[in-house]
């Protein structure tokens, strides 16, 4: 299904090890002011980088529909994953709107990445 001898799959895996990261930090001390008011651009951002990766890495070679979509639903639980690490972090509020940017941002990072590559490939 997935090859772990090619790159692809370990840019998804090395990128979600660094978004559970930064889950985990408190950035009370950032020096960048107002930084917070872009907080949904921030998190649709990341989370469209992590589908266009993932798609990245699934389109390495043809999958069947059954594979796609069981792959999309269990990625699809990482939001959920990522604001919950954040009830448990000091400082940190996990938020309902949060978890909606992230699902905007994935999809639709997924559904562009589908896009180009169909217009690349036929």
């Amino acid at each position: 299904m997935i090859n772990l001898k090619s790159h692809r799959p370990w840019l998804v895996i090395f990128y979600l090890i660094v978004m559970f990261s930064n889950s985990m930090f408190t950035f009370i001390d950032i020096p960048i002011k107002n930084i917070w008011k872009y907080d949904k651009i921030i998190h649709f951002s990341e989370y469209f980088i992590l589908g266009v990766l993932l798609f990245y890495a699934l389109y390495e070679k043809p999958m069947i529909n059954k594979d796609l979509y069981t792959i999309i639903l269990i990625m699809s639980l990482i939001p959920i994953v990522d604001e919950s690490i954040q009830y448990f972090t000091p400082n940190r509020v996990p938020s309902f709107y949060d978890a909606v940017a992230d699902y905007l941002g994935f999809y639709t990072g997924c559904y562009i990445f589908k896009l180009i590559y169909r217009a690349k490939h036929g």
